[in-house]
């Protein structure tokens, strides 16, 4: 018997020994099951509440005694789907309450920041994601020197997050390094979205994302790292420096 598979049910160990127990010894008082599982005898009550709790578990009384049983394994199919419905009901709440409050925290918050810096792919991938949230329809992402290196390492992030992006109706203009050619072909297929090279001299493994109200600064290092910088007048000032570099980019 793997336990491990119980314990991810969330399952505690005492729990586990017990049930597997009962489930060898069948119906049985406390004593016998504190022998077979190996569980102290102040904590075997309790652990068969939980259990009977869980729907695991029952009991019968005879003359006075109660006498334990394991109920039918397949209860524990029950088991999982009742923390499925519960895990449901908390994502409803989260999203629904939880969520819209952090965000408002969070808003209220981040106009006092002006820097920030993101360590790991998940780290940027989390930032990216919420700065894209600033957008609405028609509008357009500026991305200056996407480098190949990135596209190797997470292209399957990227052609997601260009699914979702059109779903929104966001433009996107991508400037790639020059030896990036072929990620830039396939996004030039994709619907509101233009695409440029760099020179060949200009090759770097950084970009620069620009958004309506941030600047975000990305290095493809061992250990990637981003820097967010939340300012109106630099993202206008780099706006207007993608411009120029649109217009002596090749297509």
């Amino acid at each position: 018997m793997d336990e491990t598979l119980l314990e991810k049910l969330g399952l505690t160990k005492g729990e586990i020994k017990v049930y597997l127990a009962l489930n060898r010894l069948g119906e049985s008082t406390v004593g016998p099951i504190g022998k077979e599982s190996k569980v102290s005898k102040s904590k075997i009550y309790d652990i068969l509440d939980k259990l009977i709790e869980k729907g695991l578990v029952g009991y019968i009384v005879k003359g006075g005694t109660k006498f334990f049983l394991a109920n039918d394994p397949h209860m524990i199919l029950d088991y999982i789907q009742k923390k499925e419905n519960d895990l449901d009901k908390t994502k409803k709440d989260v999203v629904t309450e939880v969520l819209p409050q952090l965000m408002m925290q969070r808003s209220s918050t981040s106009k006092k920041r002006i820097a920030e810096m993101y360590e790991g792919f998940q780290g940027i991938k989390a930032i990216r994601e919420e700065l894209m949230m600033d957008f609405k329809s028609g509008d357009a992402l500026l991305v200056l020197g996407a480098p190949k290196v990135a596209n190797v390492k997470w292209e399957g992030w990227f052609l997601d997050f260009h699914k979702r992006r059109i779903k929104r109706k966001l433009k996107m203009k991508i400037i790639y390094n020059a030896n990036a050619k072929v990620y830039g072909k396939i996004r030039k297929k994709m619907k509101l979205t233009e695409v440029r090279y760099l020179p060949n001299k200009l090759v770097s493994p950084n970009w620069i994302d620009i958004f309506p109200e941030a600047v975000l600064f990305v290095m493809v290092l061992k250990n990637p790292i981003a820097f967010v910088v939340r300012d109106v007048e630099l993202t206008n000032s780099f706006r207007s420096y993608f411009e120029i570099m649109w217009k002596n980019s090749t297509s």
